[in-house]
């Protein structure tokens, strides 16, 4: 699979609707087929995004705020890819997401609070701690792979920190996760392991 980039300086969600506007503001889940924007009503909170792109070729997805800001692409890479994003409170709510894609994509909006409490993976994925952090806490991050490895950990509130990890290729290395940290947002395509 080929490198996948994902800009974390504020990651922000969006959800994407091929060939023409789909409406999301009553729904948790959009798909479509190759390019287009997708109307996701008003999200004001945090969430998570699932995504799954299929066919091959370049992929681009970047959300749509509320007062036309420019905004950071949360994904550019190559199809095919899955996995989930997480989506920070923005000054402006996101009301869709523009997406590019070679083939048929599905996205779906949940709560932060929805994030699975696992430890290894092989996609991108936003997990839960079993507990909040109440102090800085060191752990042990693992990767194999060749891609692009991106770490960064989420208050409680949804507030993002700055990346533990950012690097490419294999990652074996002890990260500190800031006092509030209960969620972590993991950007790995291949076998990653979080160890206490």
């Amino acid at each position: 699979m080929k490198k996948i980039c994902l800009l974390v300086s504020i990651v922000l969600l969006g959800i994407p609707i091929g060939q023409g506007v789909a409406q999301a503001a009553e729904i948790d889940e959009v798909s479509g087929t190759g390019n287009g924007v997708a109307d996701l009503g008003t999200i004001r909170k945090p969430v998570i995004v699932d995504f799954t792109f299929v066919g091959a070729g370049p992929l681009v997805v970047a959300p749509v705020f509320a007062k036309g800001k420019n905004s950071i692409r949360w994904i550019e890479g190559e199809a095919p890819v899955s996995g989930s994003l997480f989506a920070e409170k923005h000054s402006s709510p996101l009301i869709g997401a523009k997406i590019t894609a070679p083939d048929q994509w599905t996205l779906r909006v949940r709560p932060i609070t929805s994030a699975p409490k696992i430890r290894s993976g092989k996609t991108p994925i936003v997990v839960k701690l079993s507990k909040q952090t109440k102090r800085d806490t060191i752990r042990k991050f693992v990767y194999r792979g060749s891609g692009d490895v991106v770490v960064f950990p989420i208050s409680a509130k949804g507030m993002s920190g700055f990346p533990v990890v950012n690097s490419s290729g294999n990652v074996k290395k002890k990260i500190t996760l800031p006092r509030g940290t209960k969620y972590i947002s993991i950007w790995a395509n291949g076998p990653w392991k979080l160890k206490k």
